[in-house]
């Protein structure tokens, strides 16, 4: 694709924006309404899509992973977008209040925003940005991912034929197109992916003051505490190591347990995996997405292991291709220790004092989300207390992702801004400050030149 046809996208859009600057409830209700027609009526063809990307991935984990988590949120804002919509009361100051004037707070649409969506879940980081988009009235242009080619192509054909082009457009296409991309004057862009691409970004976007919204992941921690269940902690890693491959932003990344409970763990998380594919063979299973991600794994392992990492590796029963490696203390330098795994490879740290463990996890950046196994709450606050990240889980894993009335978003070197539910509706929307002047002229007051009665009203000003 051409810059030109970038910019007469763009253009498109913009003009779309500009003819109907705040579109009803109606028409929004209606946005959100295709959206959720366009998953469900190609369902089959979206699965297709998505295995084809992946090489294999199972039908089932793409049904609920990539479609019925997106119809879930399009559901909750075609259920509470009135209620987002309405002005917000505020109140004034006394003195212009007695003066009859009135404040409130309303959303307005920024106007067209650029969503640039990753591979993992190709069709929910798409779409689910979407619909907190178009609630907040906006127009959207994406830019999905190259490396799932049949899923964007796909993406683009039904976009355009459920939307119109000055609704919502979509642009398929390598580096360079995306590099264009973000170059264009949105008014605002979302970008799901990891950091190095998000300082380009920020750098472009810096030229037309570009407000951003960036979903980086990071090395997302799992706290194993000495009040944990280690069989309820192992089945809940095991799942987010399995689920998608481990190609999830919010996936457990490594562990922190103490060393005596190691042994006990290992074991009850050898039998997680073998139960989680054991039925189905290789049914249920998601492949790594192509070669280069996956000899990216083997060489994390691979060094881990040269680095003095003990290397375990579980696999599923029956011919499964769920397999799930772990490499456990490999030295400081190696590159495991600080480079987001992103698939079936999980890194485990033996501290197990909580203090330390703190203070290992505060040494890098802010990860996207903590997981803590344990039963005391006095120990999960002072991980709410002395961390900082952009969630935080009790006793599971990835489905705070699931309550679509929870914020989603990093904090730090995991990312900045949030969105999802009402969050999102904000996030894509301008608050804008509405003062209507009442009856008496408040300016009066403090029009030169000032008498003893100004004196007065500013000193009782300050004590108000």
């Amino acid at each position: 694709m051409s810059g030109t046809n970038l910019e007469s996208q763009f253009k498109a859009l913009r003009v779309g924006y500009h003819l109907e600057r705040f579109p009803s409830l109606a028409t929004r209700l209606d946005r959100l309404r295709r959206v959720k027609a366009m998953l469900s009526e190609h369902e089959a063809a979206w699965c297709e899509a998505l295995s084809q990307d992946f090489g294999y991935r199972s039908a089932d984990q793409s049904s609920f992973a990539d479609i019925t988590t997106t119809i879930k949120a399009a559901n909750h804002a075609l259920k509470n977008l009135k209620f987002w919509m309405k002005a917000e009361r505020r109140t004034p100051d006394l003195s212009l209040r007695m003066s009859g004037a009135k404040t409130y707070v309303e959303s307005f649409p920024k106007g067209v925003v650029g969503i640039v969506s990753p591979w993992n879940f190709p069709i929910n980081l798409a779409l689910s940005p979407l619909i907190s988009v178009l609630a907040a009235g906006n127009r959207a242009f994406i830019k999905p991912s190259e490396i799932t080619p049949a899923t964007s192509a796909l993406l683009e054909k039904l976009i355009a034929q459920y939307f119109a082009d000055d609704e919502v457009s979509v642009a398929c296409g390598d580096v360079d197109v995306a590099q264009a991309f973000v170059k264009l004057p949105f008014d605002h862009i979302i970008y799901t992916g990891g950091e190095t691409v998000a300082k380009y970004i920020m750098r472009d976007a810096a030229e037309n003051l570009v407000p951003l919204t960036l979903e980086l992941g990071g090395k997302s921690p799992v706290i194993v505490s000495s009040s944990a269940d280690l069989k309820l902690a192992a089945k809940r890693v095991a799942f987010g190591k399995y689920f998608n491959a481990g190609q999830i932003c919010i996936a457990p990344d490594y562990l922190l347990i103490a060393q005596e409970r190691l042994d006990a763990f290992l074991t009850q998380l050898k039998a997680a995996v073998e139960n989680t594919d054991s039925s189905q063979g290789s049914t249920d299973s998601v492949s790594i997405v192509n070669d280069r991600h996956r000899q990216r794994l083997e060489n994390l392992v691979a060094e881990g292991e040269g680095k003095g990492g003990k290397v375990v590796r579980f696999a599923g029963l029956n011919q499964s291709n769920y397999q799930l490696t772990v490499v456990i203390d490999p030295s400081n330098d190696a590159a495991i220790n600080t480079g987001e795994i992103f698939g079936p490879v999980l890194l485990i740290k033996t501290i197990g004092d909580l203090s330390e463990q703190i203070s290992y996890i505060n040494q890098s950046s802010h990860p996207l989300v903590i997981y803590y196994f344990g039963s005391s709450e006095a120990e999960f606050r002072r991980v709410a207390c002395e961390t900082s990240s952009g969630g935080l889980v009790k006793n599971d894993v990835i489905f705070q992702y699931a309550n679509d009335d929870l914020p989603f978003g990093g904090v730090g070197g995991s990312g900045m801004g949030k969105y999802r539910g009402e969050y999102g509706f904000k996030e894509f929307s301008n608050s804008r400050a509405v003062y209507k002047s009442g009856f008496m002229d408040v300016s009066g007051f403090v029009t030169p030149p000032y008498s003893d009665v100004f004196r007065m009203v500013n000193k009782l000003m300050r004590k108000i």
